[in-house]
Protein backbone atom coordinates (compact mmCIF):
# COMPACT_ATOMS: atom_id res chain seq x y z
CA UNK A 1 0.00 0.00 0.00
CA UNK A 2 2.67 2.47 0.85
CA UNK A 3 4.00 2.09 -2.53
CA UNK A 4 1.37 2.48 -4.38
CA UNK A 5 0.70 5.87 -2.63
CA UNK A 6 4.58 6.72 -3.39
CA UNK A 7 3.82 5.88 -6.82
CA UNK A 8 0.79 8.07 -6.97
CA UNK A 9 2.79 10.99 -5.10
CA UNK A 10 5.49 11.29 -7.77
CA UNK A 11 3.41 11.36 -10.43
CA UNK A 12 1.06 14.33 -9.45
CA UNK A 13 4.02 15.92 -8.68
CA UNK A 14 5.77 14.94 -11.78
CA UNK A 15 2.44 16.02 -13.17
CA UNK A 16 2.56 19.52 -11.69
CA UNK A 17 5.99 20.50 -12.51
CA UNK A 18 5.51 19.55 -16.15
CA UNK A 19 2.53 22.06 -15.99
CA UNK A 20 4.49 24.70 -14.67
CA UNK A 21 7.10 24.47 -17.76
CA UNK A 22 4.64 23.12 -20.66
CA UNK A 23 4.92 25.52 -23.52
CA UNK A 24 7.84 27.89 -22.37
CA UNK A 25 10.45 28.78 -25.29
CA UNK A 26 13.92 29.48 -24.92
CA UNK A 27 14.70 31.73 -27.64
CA UNK A 28 17.72 32.81 -26.78
CA UNK A 29 16.61 36.34 -26.60
CA UNK A 30 16.75 37.82 -22.90
CA UNK A 31 15.76 41.26 -22.08
CA UNK A 32 15.21 43.09 -18.75
CA UNK A 33 11.26 43.92 -18.05
CA UNK A 34 9.76 41.28 -20.65
CA UNK A 35 6.43 41.99 -21.94
CA UNK A 36 3.71 39.75 -20.65
CA UNK A 37 2.62 36.45 -22.52
CA UNK A 38 1.96 36.31 -26.15
CA UNK A 39 -1.10 36.77 -27.17
CA UNK A 40 -1.81 33.65 -29.39
CA UNK A 41 -4.02 30.72 -27.44
CA UNK A 42 -2.71 29.18 -24.49
CA UNK A 43 0.37 26.00 -25.78
CA UNK A 44 0.55 27.65 -29.20
CA UNK A 45 4.24 28.75 -29.73
CA UNK A 46 4.39 32.37 -31.68
CA UNK A 47 7.53 33.75 -33.00
CA UNK A 48 9.41 36.27 -30.81
CA UNK A 49 7.65 39.64 -32.13
CA UNK A 50 11.21 40.49 -33.88
CA UNK A 51 10.65 37.36 -36.17
CA UNK A 52 6.72 38.57 -36.90
CA UNK A 53 4.96 41.15 -39.58
CA UNK A 54 5.36 44.37 -37.75
CA UNK A 55 1.88 45.02 -38.85
CA UNK A 56 0.98 42.26 -36.81
CA UNK A 57 2.69 43.58 -33.80
CA UNK A 58 1.38 47.26 -34.14
CA UNK A 59 -1.77 45.92 -33.97
CA UNK A 60 -1.24 44.18 -30.31
CA UNK A 61 1.67 46.40 -28.34
CA UNK A 62 0.56 50.14 -28.67
CA UNK A 63 3.91 50.47 -25.86
CA UNK A 64 5.83 49.45 -28.93
CA UNK A 65 3.99 51.95 -31.35
CA UNK A 66 4.63 54.77 -29.57
CA UNK A 67 8.51 53.85 -28.73
CA UNK A 68 9.16 53.41 -32.37
CA UNK A 69 7.17 56.84 -33.30
CA UNK A 70 9.74 58.49 -31.60
CA UNK A 71 12.23 57.21 -34.05
CA UNK A 72 10.32 58.50 -36.87
CA UNK A 73 9.58 61.70 -38.39
CA UNK A 74 6.25 63.38 -37.19
CA UNK A 75 4.52 63.16 -40.42
CA UNK A 76 5.38 58.96 -40.48
CA UNK A 77 3.84 56.23 -38.50
CA UNK A 78 5.63 52.72 -37.95
CA UNK A 79 2.99 51.37 -39.41
CA UNK A 80 3.93 53.45 -42.78
CA UNK A 81 7.88 52.65 -42.36
CA UNK A 82 7.57 49.38 -41.75
CA UNK A 83 5.50 48.92 -44.82
CA UNK A 84 6.54 46.28 -47.08
CA UNK A 85 9.15 44.81 -44.46
CA UNK A 86 8.38 41.08 -43.66
CA UNK A 87 9.95 40.96 -40.13
CA UNK A 88 9.44 43.91 -37.51
CA UNK A 89 13.55 43.50 -36.59
CA UNK A 90 14.69 44.24 -39.98
CA UNK A 91 12.07 47.36 -39.87
CA UNK A 92 13.69 48.62 -37.17
CA UNK A 93 17.38 48.01 -37.94
CA UNK A 94 16.44 50.28 -41.06
CA UNK A 95 14.92 52.98 -38.90
CA UNK A 96 18.10 53.20 -36.46
CA UNK A 97 20.66 52.99 -39.54
CA UNK A 98 18.23 56.15 -41.39
CA UNK A 99 19.01 57.93 -38.05
CA UNK A 100 22.28 56.75 -37.15
CA UNK A 101 23.97 57.78 -40.55
CA UNK A 102 21.07 60.39 -41.85
CA UNK A 103 19.99 58.34 -44.87
CA UNK A 104 16.25 59.20 -45.61
CA UNK A 105 14.33 56.06 -44.37
CA UNK A 106 12.85 55.95 -48.11
CA UNK A 107 15.68 55.55 -49.74
CA UNK A 108 16.90 52.50 -47.25
CA UNK A 109 13.95 51.06 -47.39
CA UNK A 110 13.27 51.01 -51.58
CA UNK A 111 17.03 49.68 -50.86
CA UNK A 112 16.28 46.53 -48.84
CA UNK A 113 12.51 46.09 -49.49
CA UNK A 114 12.38 47.05 -53.51
CA UNK A 115 11.53 44.74 -56.29
CA UNK A 116 15.15 43.18 -56.06
CA UNK A 117 15.79 43.68 -52.63
CA UNK A 118 19.44 44.38 -50.99
CA UNK A 119 20.55 43.11 -47.33
CA UNK A 120 21.48 46.16 -45.12
CA UNK A 121 24.85 45.96 -44.93
CA UNK A 122 24.68 46.29 -48.88
CA UNK A 123 22.30 48.79 -49.02
CA UNK A 124 24.20 51.17 -46.54
CA UNK A 125 27.49 50.37 -48.54
CA UNK A 126 25.97 51.67 -51.63
CA UNK A 127 24.02 54.90 -49.75
CA UNK A 128 26.95 55.66 -47.56
CA UNK A 129 30.10 53.95 -49.08
CA UNK A 130 32.35 55.73 -46.77
CA UNK A 131 31.63 53.82 -43.75
CA UNK A 132 31.84 50.87 -41.96
CA UNK A 133 28.52 48.64 -42.87
CA UNK A 134 29.05 46.12 -41.45
CA UNK A 135 30.01 47.74 -38.67
CA UNK A 136 26.94 50.14 -39.03
CA UNK A 137 24.31 47.13 -39.47
CA UNK A 138 25.84 45.75 -36.23
CA UNK A 139 25.07 48.64 -34.43
CA UNK A 140 21.36 49.10 -35.83
CA UNK A 141 20.34 45.76 -35.09
CA UNK A 142 21.61 45.97 -31.02
CA UNK A 143 19.74 49.04 -31.33
CA UNK A 144 16.10 47.16 -33.02
CA UNK A 145 16.99 44.11 -30.51
CA UNK A 146 16.95 46.53 -27.37
CA UNK A 147 14.00 48.03 -28.57
CA UNK A 148 11.48 45.35 -29.18
CA UNK A 149 10.24 42.92 -26.74
CA UNK A 150 10.77 39.72 -26.30
CA UNK A 151 7.63 38.72 -26.37
CA UNK A 152 3.79 40.40 -26.50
Amino acid sequence: MRHMLLLIAIVCFSLLLFGQTAGTVDNGRSAPGAYGAHPGPPGMDLPAPADRNPADVFMEDSKLVAKIQKLLPKDTTPQQACDGFKKLIDCVAAIHTSQNLEIPLAELKAKVTGKNPEKLENAIHELKPNVDAKAEKKKAWKQADHDIPVSN
